[in-house]
């Protein structure tokens, strides 16, 4: 053995067996004998000529998909994803995706009730996903993927590199063949790189094919073939050879005297169906809300009307939008529940602590009830009304400024973008402030249904009056409203039921900790 490796090193320094330039020189050598063997005469080895053969070949590859060249010329990722999603959808699917559009649901959300019409929308938004199954996805999704292929091989400029070999070639013009001369292989090295990019990634099958041509035939004008298929088909099997017998790749190798050139090319995939499938869905339901979001809105405004009429409604001191603000432009929910809270605010300080007083004194404190106990319930919710009212303004004074919740919002707020755990105080504190408030909005809204009701049953007594059952003094108590007692009541009880609805428009909510330290 140790004679071997004395020998086998004498012999390798002596014929240089170790220069690397040697051993490259060797690897030519051999990639040229292999390329020999290929029966190709694209390229000449000695003096490094792309020859005329290979004009050819790439000039009947450039005829066979002029035609599609052109037409693809301004085709964009986008336009060739719309070109195969309208394809996909047959006219049925297309008619239900026209009844989901904005135009026709907001139409048909001024005659239908939105619970009927959010049913039209499931079921018109069912009926279009079925059309769509695993199969029909897989396909279109192959479609698509293979167009995009197809897009970038006859994006490849041809023309560039056979006007190397004929100067006086034209751009697209067939009729004649041009007159190809041998040029320098350095010439046209990285030509052939990008075409192997884009050609080597091809299906190699004719199947493959039918669809993207078929499609092309569509957008045609008249409706021709784009793509001659027999044409097709034999530059097809020829590509099969030389991409075979990395023909190519191993004159590349020769050109740039790199033994080991070698690129792997892997077509990418996309899964555009689903996506779209996924994105109409999105859409319908953004369509639905924003019709939900215009139906609550315009609902509000006319239970504002019905509630406040053309008065003033004030905001609150301090849980207002002014100073939830700031919060809001770093990131956080800010208060959640201004405008519900400033129109409860509002109704019990100009309603409850005017009207509903003043009726109240009458019918539960100058009535005389057959039994006290009934009067009870009604009572409790007024003066729990009072003081919900108390508590609002201690809440509002509490989120000021200068208040004890304000005071350390505002502390905190300069820290929020830098440090964690100012951040973690802020939302925390915001979260307490909005659960309290919704406490507020949640316990009103209670009582004033359990006052209304209540209300209700006292006006049905009072028109059995003098065999009520409920007040047995009716015409007194009428004398203190000066005749208008039971007109009193029923105006009140209407505008708490208007109150209430608007009130159940705000979608209001109290976390499980129900925070109380306020």
């Amino acid at each position: 053995m140790a004679n071997g490796n004395f020998f086998q090193n004498l012999f390798s320094q002596m014929f240089g067996g170790n220069d690397p330039e040697a051993i490259k020189r060797r690897q030519l050598k051999n990639i040229a004998k292999d390329y020999s063997k290929t029966k190709n005469h694209f390229y000449r080895y000695n003096g490094n000529m792309a020859m005329p053969a290979m004009a050819n070949f790439f000039y009947e590859v450039y005829s066979t998909i002029g035609a599609a060249q052109a037409m693809l010329t301004t085709a964009t990722p986008n336009i060739i994803k719309t070109m195969v999603l309208n394809n996909a959808i047959s006219d049925e699917a297309k008619a239900l995706l026209e009844e989901l559009t904005e135009e026709n649901l907001k139409k048909k959300s001024a005659t239908m009730p939105i619970k009927d019409l959010t049913k039209y929308v499931k079921d018109t938004l069912n009926s279009f996903m079925a059309e769509f199954d695993g199969a029909k996805i897989k396909a279109t999704d192959e479609l698509y993927n293979n167009m995009l292929m197809f897009d970038s091989f006859c994006k490849f400029d041809f023309y560039f590199m056979l006007k190397k070999f004929d100067k006086s070639m034209k751009e697209r013009k067939f009729d004649s063949k041009p007159h190809f001369e041998q040029v320098s292989g350095t010439y046209i090295s990285e030509d052939l790189k990008n075409f192997m990019a884009v050609a080597w990634v091809l299906p190699l099958d004719f199947a493959a094919w039918e669809q993207v041509f078929n499609l092309l035939k569509k957008r045609s004008t008249g409706g021709i073939d784009v793509v001659v298929p027999t044409a097709w088909k034999k530059m097809m099997s020829k590509l099969r050879s030389i991409r075979g017998g990395r023909v190519l790749e191993m004159i590349v190798q020769l050109i740039t005297e790199d033994p080991l050139y070698k690129e792997t090319f892997r077509p990418e995939s996309h899964q555009i169906m689903a996506e779209y499938l996924q994105q109409i869905r999105h859409t319908v339901e953004e369509i639905m809300s924003k019709i939900k979001e215009a139906q609550t809105t315009g609902k509000i405004d006319s239970l504002v009307l019905q509630v406040f009429g053309d008065e003033p409604v004030g905001h609150l001191k301090s849980y207002n939008e002014e100073w939830s603000e700031p919060f809001e432009k770093k990131g956080f929910d800010g208060f959640l529940y201004c405008n519900p809270l400033r129109y409860l605010r509002n109704f019990l300080s100009n309603f409850t602590k005017k009207d509903l007083m003043e009726l109240s004194d009458i019918i539960l404190v100058r009535g005389e009830w057959a039994d006290q106990h009934n009067a009870e319930p009604m009572s409790n919710s007024y003066h729990n009304l009072l003081d919900i009212a108390t508590k609002i303004n201690e809440f509002d004074e509490r989120v000021s400024e200068t208040g004890e919740l304000g005071l350390k919002l505002k502390t905190y707020l300069p820290r929020a973008d830098r440090d964690k755990d100012a951040r973690g105080i802020i939302k925390n504190l915001l979260g307490d402030a909005n659960d309290v408030a919704a406490s507020f909005i949640l316990d009103a809204s209670k009582n004033f249904v359990t006052y209304d009701r209540n209300l209700k049953t006292v006006v049905e007594d009072f028109a059995k009056a003098p065999r009520s059952e409920l007040i047995l003094n009716w015409k007194d108590l009428d004398k203190f409203a000066e005749g208008k007692l039971r007109q009193m009541a029923v105006d009140a009880y209407k505008r708490i039921f208007n109150f209430v609805g608007l009130m159940q428009n705000f979608q209001v909510s109290v976390n499980e900790k129900n925070s109380t330290h306020f």
